[in-house]
């Protein structure tokens, strides 16, 4: 029986004429996977029948989902699914026992209209879970009244602020000052009723302590919540039993999305509203996000990718690069090519290397590198990419290759596999369609939903 031997394939080359093709090319490459240099078929996915479907902010099939996640809470594991494009970040803590999750962009969270970022938080048992919004608005400047002093020669000024807190211990900002206060050491003092948040658990309060040489805001009463209100209360004011000093605390604004974990315990996101501002939160306080830790880039942005210490910005126009160990001390390059990303949702991570869609093809970004050369170059001509419609491309990372979707215009889904050695490899198509895709690395599983 005739046989044909080819040593080496790299699947298809649509920019090349057929007739022209390498010997290592074809016309077709379909349901097959050339990763191991070997011809193979593509595995037959499965149907994951082994966990819970969530539906989040009013989904109602899962067919309808544009991002999904695989949340496992100790013994319980459910794949939550939003209608619009979200995305999650890891907890800051480790150990979590309460498995905490960031989620930023729609997230329907916050009332309506709204899309705040917001923290899920698993219940002890991990049965169940809670959404709280990470966007906490501060107090008004507390109503605080006392006696006049008694010992007039001996008179202090000071003023109060108060924050609050939630049942996760995370704390507002702070409020603005009340009214300037006189005391004698040792004086009760009066704080007034006011409405508590949802949410709140505790109100904190704070006074100017002023020394001989420092004067600091620091913490001195502290009270429980009653039902929906901060009731009424007294406390005695004495400058030695001041405790820490006030926390700086930013919330973050109401329209932060890509909300995306940076090793050393911080956070990068953007605000919808300002697309030319990268920003960072306090270490260890995914809640406070300082204006000193805003960095401006050039063109609009449109996505993250964190490699490490190393977080690629992709925008309308050049990709930026920040990097650095310390949200206060990041340091700032633009790259030198003009690749502008054009799907928020083809923005993927392997190996510590960021791939996304841009006009031209495929683009990869690395630490070492400050241009984002477009891999698919010669494997696909600018007329042939833009007839996928890149501007739809799904793409996720998994087993080596970039898994990628688009949607053409008669409105019909096209996957590939793009294998990744030193650049493309190789690149096949195959039958799948997926309308929303995410990679759970402790299972090891490219998850997807067929979109109908």
């Amino acid at each position: 029986m005739p046989t044909i031997k080819i040593d080496s394939f790299s699947g298809i080359m649509p920019r090349v004429h057929p007739t022209l093709l390498p010997d290592g090319c074809a016309v077709k490459a379909h349901n097959c996977r050339l990763h191991s240099g070997k011809l193979s078929p593509i595995l037959q996915p499965v149907k994951a029948t082994e966990f819970r479907i969530r539906m989040e902010d009013g989904l109602s099939k899962i067919s309808d989902a544009n991002s999904i996640f695989l949340w496992k809470r100790g013994t319980v594991t459910e794949m939550l699914a939003w209608p619009g494009v979200v995305k999650v970040a890891p907890s800051n803590i480790a150990d979590d026992t309460l498995y905490r999750l960031f989620v930023s962009g729609a997230t329907g969270v916050g009332g309506t209209g709204k899309d705040h970022p917001c923290a899920y938080i698993a219940s002890t048992s991990g049965t169940s879970y809670t959404r709280h919004s990470l966007v906490k608005t501060a107090l008004p400047a507390p109503i605080v009244t006392t006696s006049s002093p008694s010992d007039p020669d001996n008179i202090r000024y000071t003023y109060f602020f108060q924050t609050w807190v939630d049942a996760y211990g995370y704390e507002s900002g702070v409020s603005l000052p009340s009214p300037e206060i006189e005391y004698n050491e040792g004086q009760s003092v009066n704080l007034s009723v006011v409405v508590a948040p949802a949410g709140a658990s505790k109100r904190r309060v704070y006074k100017v302590v002023t020394g001989s040489e420092t004067e600091r805001i620091q913490f001195v009463y502290e009270q429980n919540a009653i039902n929906s209100y901060f009731p009424q209360a007294a406390f005695t004011v004495k400058d030695e039993d001041a405790g820490e000093v006030i926390p700086s605390i930013v919330s973050p604004p109401e329209d932060l999305t890509w909300m995306s974990y940076v090793p050393g315990n911080f956070y990068v996101g953007v605000s919808a509203a300002n697309k030319r501002t990268v920003m960072f939160s306090d270490v260890d306080r995914p809640t406070s996000w300082p204006d000193a830790y805003m960095y401006d880039i050039e063109d609009d942005f449109v996505g993250l990718a964190v490699c490490g210490n190393t977080v690629f910005v992709m925008t309308t126009g050049f990709p930026w690069v920040i990097s650095g160990t310390a949200p206060e001390s990041m340091s700032t390059a633009v790259m030198a090519s003009a690749q502008g990303c054009v799907s928020e949702r083809s923005i993927c991570v392997m190996d510590g290397v960021a791939f996304y869609a841009s006009q031209d093809g495929i683009c990869m970004l690395s630490s070492d590198s400050l241009t984002a050369p477009v891999i698919t170059e010669k494997y696909f001509s600018k007329r042939e990419w833009e007839a996928l419609n890149p501007s739809t491309c799904i793409m996720e990372a998994y087993d080596g290759a970039l898994h990628a979707w688009f949607t053409l215009t008669d409105e019909t889904r096209q996957g590939y596999i793009i294998d990744i050695g030193e650049g493309v490899s190789a690149i096949t198509t195959h039958d799948e369609q997926a309308k929303a895709v995410c990679y759970d690395s402790a299972t090891d599983g490219l998850y997807y939903v067929r979109g109908v």
